[in-house]
């Protein structure tokens, strides 16, 4: 009952938006539609999204390529503001599918946030091969928000083989030696194995038998051959970005500057050549240790538990070789809840989006932030450490130069100016997108809403686009076909054209919707698409 009276309420919103936003239309909606079977004029309403402030794109992205995973994904929420969490139909759902690697959804309109009273949730990502994926975020602020998220396989990753050595009662698996000198200078810290002996001869192989019956024979094997006669091999996964994550602190959740360090699975275990199948009612002891200086102010192995993670260093069990981990530091030092001011500049009228990585002073990555907009436009980090950092720009949009790196005193503080170029070949276009409904021609979108463009049937980059009230500035190359798309739940809503004109304006071609152009007083061309939805979107939005 409640989600059928907030879908009602928000059927009234649109409308209301609808009428107090007419009047300044302009004549872009001026021009009725045809109906396709007695070609006589059909005015249409003109309904946005524009009511909904808080945008959010989340990327699903693989470690160990950095690529979007394209499997099936299962996405739920949880947390304070779990149920502010719906689609662009209004509606709340249970867990979200995708298999396009990325997802859209907004929040609640209704529900206000700020820095004090952040909107607080939870997002649990669940893709086959792959660890289950956990990660907190909190918005201080309104706008539109990219979060990629990035998850582990279960294999593919490196893998390093432990040789176990003898320790008074126990076996102790280490890095081999070959190895230790290289890993030692990458990674401070390490995670070791230990089992005792008497745990050992319990270890059965793929048949069920012990592999040995007695500890004395398991060690006169072992003494006669010990080179490589324990190993344990483990899939280990770096390269993970810092986040701003809640974390249990002396029975507290509090926000913290959350690094990953690695994530790891058992991938064998083997004795004398013969590998472990079953514990058998033995255990395996994982430990961690810091090796390097100074010390992390929290470090361990990490559990997400009640919303928040707790982090430990205190050896765990393991009863069965199903073993994966979280090694995890993290520091308490107060973070900014707003920081720098960033302006993204050009002498292009165009919409944007960019992508930085940021480093601090010793080259390690803080975290990823997507810049979605049009130009000029500014916008306020959140939830930062107060350091010095350098801005690296991903260059993955075509249409844009390079653009230089930008340094920063302070990701707290100050203001910084991003001055962005369109790239050679690249000419000013104004797109004006109304999206129908096969069942009924009158109702039209015109969407608020983050799109993607690139050349039809190239191997560029998709070039992120930001679409207000069906309108987007977008730069493109001339007489190339285009393809024009947005996502909805599972599924890409796409249409093309081309940028191919005559002298006047006037459009040229027939591609899979249907297109018309006029010149503006800027000399832009802008370019008019009508595109009809999947039904099954009308149904969504209960049209």
């Amino acid at each position: 009952m409640k989600n059928f009276i907030q879908h009602t309420l928000l059927k009234i919103s649109l409308v209301v938006v609808l009428f107090a936003s007419l009047g300044a239309c302009g004549e872009m909606f001026d021009d009725p539609f045809k109906d396709k079977e007695t070609g006589e004029d059909v005015n249409i309403l003109i309904v946005d999204f524009n009511f909904f402030t808080t945008r959010m794109s989340f990327k699903f992205m693989d470690v160990t390529n950095n690529q979007l995973i394209t499997q099936e994904a299962t996405i739920t929420f949880t947390g304070p503001n779990a149920g502010d969490i719906v689609t662009f139909a209004g509606e709340k759902e249970a867990q979200h599918l995708t298999s396009q690697g990325q997802l859209e959804l907004t929040v609640d309109p209704n529900v206000e946030f700020s820095a004090s009273s952040p909107l607080d949730f939870t997002v649990h990502v669940q893709v086959e091969g792959y660890e289950d994926f956990t990660q907190n975020i909190q918005l201080n602020s309104e706008g539109k928000k990219t979060f990629e998220l990035v998850l582990s396989p279960v294999s593919g990753g490196e893998e390093d083989v432990l040789d176990g050595e003898e320790d008074g009662g126990s076996i102790i698996f280490s890095v081999m030696p070959t190895k230790s000198a290289a890993i030692a200078s990458e990674k401070p810290y390490r995670v070791n194995y230990s089992v005792t002996k008497e745990d050992m001869v319990k270890f059965t192989d793929a048949s069920g038998q012990k592999i040995f019956n007695s500890e004395n024979e398991l060690m006169a094997a072992y003494k006669q051959n010990p080179s490589g006669f324990f190993q344990l091999t483990v899939d280990i996964k770096t390269g993970f970005p810092t986040t701003a994550e809640k974390i249990w602190n002396n029975e507290t959740a509090t926000l913290a500057l959350f690094s990953k360090l690695e994530t790891g699975n058992v991938v064998s275990l083997a004795i004398d050549g013969h590998t472990v199948k079953n514990l058998n009612g033995g255990v395996i002891t994982q430990l961690c240790s810091y090796t390097g200086t100074p010390e992390p102010e929290i470090f361990g192995f990490a559990q997400f538990q009640n919303n928040a993670w707790n982090i430990s260093a205190e050896p765990v069990n393991h009863t069965s070789l199903n073993i994966s981990y979280v090694l995890v530091q993290a520091s308490t030092d107060a973070l900014c809840s707003s920081g720098a001011s960033i302006k993204f500049a050009s002498n292009s009228k165009s919409s944007f989006s960019v992508d930085a990585d940021i480093y601090d002073a010793e080259g390690k990555l803080i975290r990823t932030n997507n810049f979605k907009g049009n130009f000029p436009e500014t916008f306020v980090l959140e939830n930062v450490p107060e350091v010095a950092a350098r801005l690296v720009f991903r260059n993955n949009n075509p249409a844009f130069k390079e653009i230089a790196p930008l340094e920063v005193s302070s990701l707290c503080s100050g203001n910084y100016e991003v001055d962005v170029d369109a790239a050679d070949g690249y000419v000013e276009y104004e797109v004006v997108l109304k999206a129908i409904c096969p069942d009924d021609l009158s109702v039209a979108v015109a969407p608020t809403y983050s799109g993607e463009m690139r050349i039809k049937n190239s191997n560029d980059p998709w070039q992120g686009i930001d679409m207000k009230g069906g309108v987007a500035n977008v730069l493109a190359k001339p007489d190339q076909e285009y393809e024009f798309r947005f996502l909805w739940k599972d599924a890409w809503e796409s249409s093309s054209f081309i940028t191919e004109f005559d002298a006047n304006g006037n459009y040229l071609n027939n591609t899979d919707s249907s297109i018309s152009s006029m010149l503006l007083e800027d000399g832009r061309v802008r370019i008019k698409i009508i595109h009809e939805f999947e039904q099954n979107i009308c149904d969504d939005l209960g049209w």
